[in-house]
Order: structure tokens, then sequence, then C-alpha cells
């Protein structure tokens, strides 16, 4: 629960390891124990990583999305940046079985939409003005010529109701989705096990760290955190 609370509340770089670890609460087992304990020691070594929202002139919103393949039902996972600073995100498995990575790709894309417009509605109700349309970042060129090609929208009549969610927000300019390569995809932290390196990298681009000195850099990372 604490793990979950944390998580959800100001570390998008362990979601992808706590939603693995919460689908075994009910009945863990010793390779279960094993991973909560790295993943406890990855926490404890990367304390001193924060959310930190400064003041700043770039007051717009990034979304970025992401989806792995590696499993039956694709894991959907994604961040959404204001002023630069992650404020929503989520890892959340796919509810139907993906017949390719750019199928897995546009309902992660799909999902981001969703969110993105709450956070720009939200924001609107508050006085703070998006400009349009909003970025939407993904490192599958297929998917992108889903949304945007209505040529290649034709060969979505399989997920025709969720294929039309994102291309109608495209047509209306609500986002103009484009390529990131996969190095600078912020959202493959929610959605994969990354290595160590790269990890480190996605983890300085998303979080801030305070003045605290600096432990020694961790041996694990959160994303490894599974059985």
């Amino acid at each position: 629960g604490a793990l979950l609370w944390l998580a959800g509340g100001t570390r998008p770089d362990i979601t992808y390891a706590v939603g693995i670890l919460a689908r075994f609460c009910s009945n863990p087992g010793a390779a279960h124990r094993a991973a909560l304990q790295r993943l406890l020691r990855y926490v404890r070594d990367t304390a001193r990583y924060c959310l930190c929202l400064t003041p700043s002139s770039a007051r717009h919103v990034e979304v970025y999305s992401d989806a792995s393949w590696s499993h039956r039902n694709s894991v959907s996972g994604g961040l959404i940046l204001y002023g630069g600073v992650p404020v929503v995100w989520w890892s959340r498995r796919q509810k139907s079985v993906s017949a390719s990575t750019a199928e897995a790709e546009y309902f992660a894309a799909g999902l981001a939409s969703r969110e993105g417009v709450w956070v720009i509605d939200f924001l609107e109700d508050i006085g703070f003005r998006a400009p349009a349309p909003t970025p939407l970042y993904l490192d599958s060129k297929a998917a992108i010529d889903l949304a945007n090609d209505p040529a290649h929208f034709k060969l979505t009549k399989h997920i025709l109701r969720h294929a039309y969610e994102l291309r109608d927000r495209v047509a209306r300019g609500v986002y103009s989705p484009s390529y990131v390569v996969t190095t600078l995809q912020l959202a493959d932290v929610p959605t994969k096990a990354m290595r160590p390196g790269p990890h480190r990298l996605s983890l300085d681009a998303i979080l801030s760290t305070t003045d605290a000195p600096s432990r020694s850099p961790p041996l694990v990372t959160a994303s490894s955190a599974r059985p």
C-alpha cells in the first residue's frame, strides 16, 4: 500500500514495478518477496529524486505514450508533462490482445489522448490555456500513420471504435502526433523493465534531485523489480 501511494503520488519511475508486484498480493512467493526487497533498496538509493515545479514561461502540455508488446496483454504507459514536470502518469494492462506492436501503441495513444484532454480542460478551468495542438510523442511511426493518414486509418476496421477516438482528436487539432526516438521516449519507464543505463537517463529526465548528498549509483532499477 505504501509503495502504491508513492508510485501514484511522486515517483512515476516505480509505477511499472509496483504494478507487477501488486498482481501477487493475494499469494506472494519467495520470488515476489525478493523483488519487493529489490524495489525497496532502489527507492532508498534514489530518495533524493523528486518532482520539482519551478517558475517558468514554458507552460505547455506534452504527452508521452508507449506500449510494451512482450506480454499477451500489452502494457500501456504514459506521462503528461506541464512545464517540463510530470503531473499525470499511468501504467495499465490493455484489456484486449493486440495483433501487432502498432496496434498496441495505437491503443496506448488513445488512452493517452483521453488523459491529456482531462489535463488540458482542467488547466483551462483554472485559467491556464495550453497552446494547441498538444504534442503527442510516440516512438511508433506506424501508430502515427494510423492517427494521421486516412489511407492507413482504413486498416483499423477491427478496432474501429478505439481508432476513431484518437483520429477524431487529431483531425480537430487537439493533438499533433510526433515521432520521438526510443532513447528519448519518457513513457518507456512505466511500460517495461529497462537496463540500468537507459533507466537512469530517463530518471534524470523525468525527476529532479534535491541538494542532499547523493548515494552511490543504484545497482538495480525500479523496472527490473519483477519476479
